[in-house]
């Protein structure tokens, strides 16, 4: 089974890993925002797909740094 999660707790993994913030959500439901960002459970590749429709931009600061060696 492919695992599931709320938009917000995938954006909060992706933030990590990436830096991504999401400007302007058009991937998610308009009209019920509220239920498709913070409670519809989606797998992963829903999330990336929902992004590709929404205006983003990456913080390199929030992303993580290589580690020295």
């Amino acid at each position: 089974m492919r695992e599931v999660r709320t938009s917000l707790e995938w954006l909060e993994e992706a933030m990590e890993e990436s830096g991504l913030v999401i400007l302007d959500p058009d991937g998610w439901d308009r009209v019920n925002f509220s239920y498709s960002f913070y409670q519809e459970l989606i797998s992963k590749a829903e999330f990336e797909k929902r992004v590709g429709f929404s205006t983003c931009f990456y913080v390199p600061e929030k992303a993580p740094k290589d580690k020295e060696k």
